[in-house]
């Protein structure tokens, strides 16, 4: 049971943060390179065969509770209550040391160890069913690409990416988005202070960066809509960017 809990946040990590080796988890040094060490000793006794890759199966339990606190915003959609959560993880981390040191749990410790784990699944199985339900009837904005091999993609909301461009430049951006239900998509391209404003059919923004866009961050709010929805159907993605005097 402890096991699905410790295996069931990691699943929760890796879907909200990522598997990937360069995934943020916000985390120091000091703690990731003992997972690669970690996991470099299981390929070696596997030959490099049947060995879990992903890096994060390899961090010790605490670590799972310093993630996801360091990272709250992005799981406070699934997990909601950070003081109930740190108080479900010591009970588990509790039960864990007395597993450990070769004893049993008593009744009442498997009903509570039970119910925490039920508890966070049903927590995930709640956020995953409002996440499909809102992806059956808004559209999305998928992915923004820009002349210059830049892209901007819609599970990205801290993409760092910011252009450098100068007055005078011709500047484009591709806009991919989705609707659902297949309404006709129309899209906007603003400058946050209203000096530029573009509404048009296709979804490909064609601009020249002119002196009202000089600064470091220089914010484009680009939406996707459908005017024919019954409901207000929209999509707004904001990329920055610096432009630099002539």
């Amino acid at each position: 049971m402890i096991k699905q809990y410790e295996n069931t946040l990691k699943q929760l990590i890796i879907d909200v943060l990522g598997d990937d080796d360069k995934s943020d988890y916000n985390i120091s040094k000091e703690i990731t390179e003992k997972w690669f060490a970690k996991r470099t000793n299981a390929k070696k006794n596997n030959d490099g065969f049947l060995f879990e890759k992903r890096l994060i199966f390899y961090a010790n339990f605490e670590d799972l509770a310093l993630i996801i606190e360091q990272n709250w915003k992005e799981f406070l959609p699934v997990l909601f209550d950070k003081k109930r959560f740190q108080v479900f993880f010591k009970e588990v981390s509790h039960f864990r040391k007395i597993i450990n040191s070769g004893n049993e749990l008593i009744q009442s410790q498997e009903n509570l160890l039970s119910g925490i784990v039920m508890d966070l699944k049903n927590a995930i199985t709640i956020y995953n069913n409002k996440e499909n339900l809102v992806d059956e009837y808004f559209i999305s904005i998928q992915k923004i690409s820009d002349n210059l091999g830049n892209s901007w993609i819609k599970s990205d909301a801290n993409n760092k990416i910011k252009p450098v461009l100068k007055v005078g430049d011709d500047y484009e951006l591709l806009i991919e988005a989705n609707d659902p239900k297949d309404r006709k998509i129309e899209y906007q391209l603003a400058h946050f202070t209203g000096k530029l404003k573009i509404k048009q059919d296709s979804n490909r923004f064609n601009f020249k960066i002119d002196k009202e866009f000089i600064g470091q961050n220089t914010m484009l709010i680009i939406k996707a809509f459908t005017a024919d929805a019954d409901y207000v159907n929209e999509s707004i993605l904001k990329i920055y960017l610096t432009v630099l005097p002539e």
